[in-house]
């Protein structure tokens, strides 16, 4: 199975995402996109950005959901 990542800058996180809580947004990410369009993600994230790694052929539905969720 291929992957592919979106990376998502933290210092460009609005609200209602609070940024001095990195661990709960990568939790909030990963349970929507588990729970409203069933894709399994790994979620990462380092000092400047967040990394989703998704199923490439999921690679739509995930990021339509991430524009949802105001992050893209």
């Amino acid at each position: 199975m291929e992957t592919s990542t979106i990376r998502i800058a933290i210092r460009g996180l609005n609200e209602p995402w609070d940024t001095s809580r990195i661990p709960a947004v990568l939790d909030e990410i990963e349970a929507s996109l588990r729970e409203e369009a069933d894709i399994p993600a790994r979620i990462t994230a380092d000092s400047m950005t967040i990394a989703i790694d998704v199923a490439t052929d999921r690679l739509p539905a995930a990021t339509a959901l991430l524009r949802d969720l105001g992050l893209i």
